[in-house]
């Protein structure tokens, strides 16, 4: 299905470019850190004492989601972005394997693209599970790279504006990339840059007076942010 850019999409794009761009010094340090770690010589070794042990982080993330859907009629849909609290858990296996899940609940309003009106408001919980490798690039440097399962749940919804229904699937899975670093700040307290990639369709069917739309919406958010981490 073809689409034709409404007026106000090329501002709106750039708007979101920049806000990438925001945290994309987080995403080069965590490359560059890698790659170091990769190559300098001894970087896994072990003993450091992360094994059995838990790290807690806590952050300010941002959510941006793509204005990415496709509907039994030619028409463009906005999901707003967020900024939200993040809380995040890892148990570490060994020194450099981990297991993390996130906690946070995100609101997003859904308007028509160009400008138009809101058709509806949902609360989302993203739910993963992922798979991380740490590098010990340097002395109380981390990087780290993860990938998992994902499941964002719909907690609710409502219409608004000209909808006389609005309605999300409730669960909706997918999958998830990540890399991040964690940076030794004083005894078990670190700081922590984080950036998610997931990608996840939501099913969507909106009823206004001209009649019913629905369709898929690929909202593929990137969740990123800063925050301070404790390991125990």
């Amino acid at each position: 299905m073809n689409y034709v850019s409404e007026p106000g999409a090329i501002p709106r794009r750039v708007n979101r470019l920049r806000q990438i761009l925001f945290f994309f010094p987080f995403i080069l340090s965590a490359i560059a850190l890698l790659a170091g770690g990769a190559l300098a010589q001894d970087a896994r070794v072990s003993g450091d004492g992360w094994a059995n042990r838990f790290l807690v982080r806590g952050r300010l993330a941002g959510v941006l989601p793509e204005d990415s859907a496709q509907y039994n009629v030619p028409v463009r849909t906005h999901v707003s972005d967020q900024i939200i609290p993040e809380i995040d858990l890892s148990y570490f296996l060994t020194d450099n394997i981990a297991l993390e899940t996130i906690c946070c609940i995100t609101n997003h309003k859904i308007s028509l693209a160009g400008g138009g009106p809101n058709i509806g408001d949902a609360w989302l919980v993203p739910l993963s599970v992922m798979a991380q490798y740490h590098f010990h690039a340097r002395s109380g440097i981390k990087p780290y790279v993860g990938a998992g399962p994902a499941l964002v749940v719909v907690t609710s919804e409502s219409r608004m504006g000209p909808a006389t229904s609005f309605n999300l699937e409730t669960y909706n899975p997918g999958f998830v990339l990540q890399a991040g670093v964690d940076i030794k700040l004083k005894d078990n307290w670190y700081l922590n840059a984080d950036i998610k990639k997931f990608f996840v369709d939501i099913n969507a069917r909106v009823t206004t007076a001209g009649g019913a739309v629905f369709g898929k919406a690929s909202i593929d958010p990137v969740v990123a942010g800063i925050g301070i981490g404790y390991r125990f």
